[in-house]
């Protein structure tokens, strides 16, 4: 399993979703995306591992990821001024980009 080809797997969606969903903020997107990233790599990379061995389930992974993601501060959107509903939105769909992109990693 090639974790930076699950990394840029995410970030090509996420960068997909961000246009979708906020257009002319899209560029503040890819950049929390990328902190978000750079920060969570390791334990990416370890729960990713673990979901391919069968140590976790693709639950366990998801509900990892979910707090993962929940305490990312997705600062670039916030100080362009979206509402914390919209980020939500972006960080629900990241979410399900993670996961599906381990899942495919593995398969």
């Amino acid at each position: 399993m090639d974790i930076n080809a699950i990394v840029e797997n995410i970030r090509k969606q996420a960068a997909v979703l961000a246009k979708k969903l906020f257009q002319q903020y899209a560029q503040q997107a890819a950049h929390d995306v990328k902190d978000y990233l750079e920060s969570a790599w390791s334990d990416l990379n370890r729960w990713s591992d673990e979901l391919a061995r069968g140590a976790i389930d693709k639950e366990e992974f998801r509900s990892l990821i979910r707090g993962q993601i929940d305490v990312s501060e997705m600062r670039a959107l916030k100080q362009a001024g979206l509402a914390q509903v919209q980020i939500d939105r972006f960080t629900d769909g990241l979410l399900d980009i993670v996961v599906s992109a381990a899942v495919a990693a593995i398969a």
